[in-house]
């Protein structure tokens, strides 16, 4: 039998070593594996496997990336969220001009100039203060004919036909120059009548009647046990006779 040619001196030295790679993070991890490994065995009714000798361990910790990740890093590592695919969003977007477009068209037909710039116009503001685009097409027709020069003579202005006072309650600061612009027209026009759907609790003959007439005359209308309508919102909705 050899004697092991070891001086006290080395194998103090392999203690030592052997101790620094027990207590890496990376040989943690492999230990932590195994021993969850046996827990599994043990729990699924399976014999523990026996754990390789402490050598094989550190030449495997050695060559294994570390499985013990840094908290802190965990936390400030950026969350990825799934993007939403282009197609989707085109889609969408195709779809809402596919709408504004068959609106324009079905207006065209009956001899009102409706560019799709205007279209699209009228079918944005609308959407953006919830209301019907049917609805917008059909107030803006009754109100304009589409024609963004057009003017009443109490001084109503633009596309929905504003009173620039009435638009200031809406919009402060507005002027008579600022309601030629459409889209400034369109959006004081229908968030407008969107307060005015919320006012009547939903009723949106009630809230275009109310558009024509005003809120105070309909109110009073009311209150006296009245019918208030005077055809206007069958005219918006297609129904009345000079919409056919």
């Amino acid at each position: 039998m050899k004697k092991s040619t070891r001086t006290p001196a080395r194998r103090t030295r392999l203690r030592n070593d052997t101790r620094s790679l027990l207590r890496s993070r990376p040989l943690q991890g492999v230990l932590a594996v195994v021993a969850g490994l046996q827990v599994v065995a043990v729990a699924g009714g399976g014999a523990p496997q026996t754990p390789r000798t402490a050598p094989g361990l550190v030449r495997q910790a050695m060559a294994a990336p570390a499985v013990i990740q840094d908290p802190a890093a965990v936390a400030r590592a950026p969350v990825k969220t799934a993007a939403k695919p282009a197609a989707a969003k085109k889609t969408k977007a195709d779809t809402k001009l596919a709408q504004a477009e068959a609106l324009a068209a079905r207006y065209r037909k009956r001899g009102y100039r409706v560019s799709p710039a205007l279209a699209r116009q009228i079918h944005a503001a609308a959407t953006a203060n919830r209301i019907d685009p049917t609805v917008a097409f059909g107030l803006v027709r009754t109100e304009s004919g589409f024609k963004n020069s057009a003017t009443s003579p109490v001084g109503a202005v633009g596309l929905t036909q504003l009173m620039p006072s009435t638009a200031r309650f809406i919009r402060r600061g507005v002027t008579r120059s600022d309601l030629r612009n459409p889209e400034v027209n369109l959006s004081i026009g229908f968030r407008y009548l969107r307060g005015l759907i919320e006012k009547y609790d939903g009723d949106t003959e009630l809230a275009l009647t109310a558009y024509n007439r005003g809120p105070g005359t309909v109110d009073r209308v009311l209150k006296r046990g009245g019918d208030p309508d005077n055809g206007y919102a069958d005219m918006v909705l297609g129904r009345g006779k000079a919409h056919r």
